[in-house]
């Protein structure tokens, strides 16, 4: 899969995400990436949300990660995952969390359940 390395806010990151979310899908391959400046999802080659190294970004790759049934990938790596439309929603609203704020781990918890539930019992979704 080609990413596309333009820089692009995360505003506009979630924008286009929850557009191609209008359209629900039973999968959609993702690609988690991690690099300097931070966590990146991407679908079809295009960033839908990121979050940034500091501790409330941190905590919000860890529950996108944990929602994703995937690692949060080290530095310079990428991880795949195949989910459902559902899912994805889920862990666009884990990336725009306030982690700063004790009550959003007790949300997080709650979306990570709730997709972890729309995945079922399989394995791992890393491909």
């Amino acid at each position: 899969m080609n990413l596309i390395p333009v820089a692009i806010s995360r505003s506009k990151a979630l924008e286009h995400a929850y557009k191609v979310l209008e359209q629900p899908r039973a999968h959609m391959r993702l690609t988690l990436t991690q690099t300097k400046s931070g966590l990146s999802l991407y679908y079809d080659g295009r960033v839908m949300t990121r979050v940034f190294v500091n501790r409330s970004g941190l905590s919000a790759a860890a529950a996108m990660g944990e929602a994703l049934r995937v690692r949060v990938p080290k530095l310079g790596e990428s991880v795949d995952a195949r989910v459902s439309s559902g899912v994805v929603f889920r862990v666009l609203a884990l990336s725009a969390l306030d982690y700063r704020n004790e009550l959003s781990f007790q949300l997080a918890t709650r979306l990570i359940a709730e997709a972890r539930d729309m995945q079922g019992t399989r394995g791992t979704s890393e491909a």
